[in-house]
Order: structure tokens, then sequence, then C-alpha cells
């Protein structure tokens, strides 16, 4: 047994290579698969000094697959000098994956810099990259709230939708507004993204808003039994009254009603010494 084990410990040994011959691989092979590993295991090991190999490799390398793993690597390494080189892989590069993993990247390196090649890359013609942009620009947090309210004026649906999720991930109260006028958008699935993130934000600004949307027998019933969701998340007491009332008024509890209830109950937990003054939302 311990004669096994040391004859796959020197095996395994044999086969990790330093790190010369890594950047030697990532540069100098012929094959695909031994460069893509090379970008990969350099990505793992964090030596900084991999960064500018591997940008080279980035702007230089014909392998999509190759590229891929070195975006991938750039953001493990979290080095900003690779930042510029990330983007322009966004911007530019025609493989769908590296666009994607690029912006992977610059999610997980941050800053000011990546913010708008993010936004941008919302309207990118391949949807993965869209949802993936999204995703990163919630990573880096607040000081893309800005920018992605902007983008909820684009023309294209995707991008309004991916810009409404976003924004409610991102927790910042400035959006409230510009989500509100959002659930008045041609598409249902903006809406439905937006009440959603109204409940994410919990802000009672939202509330008038939301009890209007629940209580639009022509609205689509998602977007209602989301609007009554997010107000049992915002747990503001002036929506018992309206939620007290839809429940009441139905003969049967279909799935707007049934959220409701929920959310009435989870209100009337939440605010039960103010139940007796409670108001309904104007």
């Amino acid at each position: 047994m311990m004669a096994s084990t040391l004859t796959a410990l020197k095996s395994k040994s044999a086969n990790v290579k330093s790190f010369d011959q890594l950047v030697f691989d990532l540069e100098n092979s012929t094959s695909e698969k031994v460069r893509y590993n090379a970008a990969r295991v350099l990505g793992e090991l964090g030596d900084s000094a991999a960064v500018t190999p591997l940008i080279h490799a980035l702007k230089h390398d014909k392998n999509g697959s190759v590229r891929l793993y070195v975006a991938r690597a750039l953001g493990e390494l979290g080095d900003v000098s690779a930042t510029s080189h990330l983007i322009e892989s966004l911007r530019e590069d025609r493989n769908v994956d590296v666009r994607v993993r690029a912006a992977r990247a610059l999610g997980r390196l941050g800053g000011q810099e990546v913010v708008m090649p993010l936004v941008e890359a919302l309207s990118d013609e391949n949807p993965q990259v869209c949802v993936t942009s999204a995703d990163a620009l919630i990573e880096i947090g607040r000081i893309a709230a800005a920018p992605l309210i902007e983008s909820l004026k684009s023309e294209r649906v995707n991008v309004r939708c991916d810009a409404t999720r976003a924004l409610g991930e991102l927790g910042d109260t400035i959006a409230v507004m510009p989500l509100v006028e959002m659930l008045s958008d041609e598409w249902v699935n903006v809406r439905i993204y937006a009440v959603q993130s109204l409940g994410k934000l919990g802000c009672g600004d939202a509330v008038p808003a939301l009890v209007a949307t629940l209580e639009d027998t022509d609205e689509n019933i998602l977007v209602r039994s989301g609007a009554a969701s997010a107000l049992g998340q915002i747990k503001d007491a002036r929506a018992l009254v309206p939620l007290r009332a839809l429940i009441m008024g139905s003969e049967v509890l279909g799935e707007v009603e049934d959220m409701a209830l929920k959310s009435y109950k989870i209100i009337m937990a939440a605010n039960w010494k103010q139940v007796p003054t409670a108001k309904a939302a104007k």
C-alpha cells in the first residue's frame, strides 16, 4: 500500500510543471490543449508575473478556447493592468465564450473603468453575454447603479430586462422610482423584473405603485402576484387594507390572491403594533 502511494505521489510530482514551463507552453506550444491548460494553471497559481504573458495570449492567440481560459485566469489573478485588454476582448472578440469570460473577469476586477463597457455589453447580440455582463455589474456594486438606470431607456427589451433585474440586486434605493416607471413597460418580462426588484429594494416609496399594479385586473397574473410578493418583502402597513380587500373580494384564491394572503400575514406579523392605525396606500 505504501509503495503504491509513493509511486502515485512521484508520478503526480513529475507531472507538475514549473511556472517557467507553463509560460513557455502558453507562448510556444502548437497544441491548443497544452496552451489552455497552461493558462488555466497560471491563473490558479496566483502569481502576478503571469499577467504579461497572459495578456499577450489574450490579444494574439488565434484559438478561442485558449483565449477563454486566459480571460478567466486574468480575472482570477485580479491585476488591474489587464482591465483595458479584457474590455477590448469584451467589445471585439468574435468568440462568444471569450466575451462571456471577459465580462466575468471584469466583474471580479471591478472599478469605475469597467462599468460602461459592461453596460454597453447588455446590448451584445448574444444573450449569454448580456446576462453575464449584468451579473458582473451586480458584483461591482452601487457604482453601476446610475448607468444601469440610464439603460432602462434602451429600445432593446433584453437590455431593459437585464438592467431592471440588476438594479434590484444592487440594493441602491435611487433605483426605486425609475423601477416604478418600468411597471408601465410594454413588455411583461420587464414588468415582472420590476416588481421583483422593487421587492428586493424594500423601499416604502414603491408601495402605492405596487398596490395599483396588484389591483389592476387587466395586468398579467405573474406581474400582479409579483407585486403582492414585493409588498410582503417591503412590509409596509399601508398595504394591509388593499391586500385584505383583494383577498376578501375573491370567491376562490388564485395565484394572485394566494400570494396576497401570504404577504398579508407577513406584514401583519411585522406591524402588529401599528395594525389598528394602518391606512390604505394612496
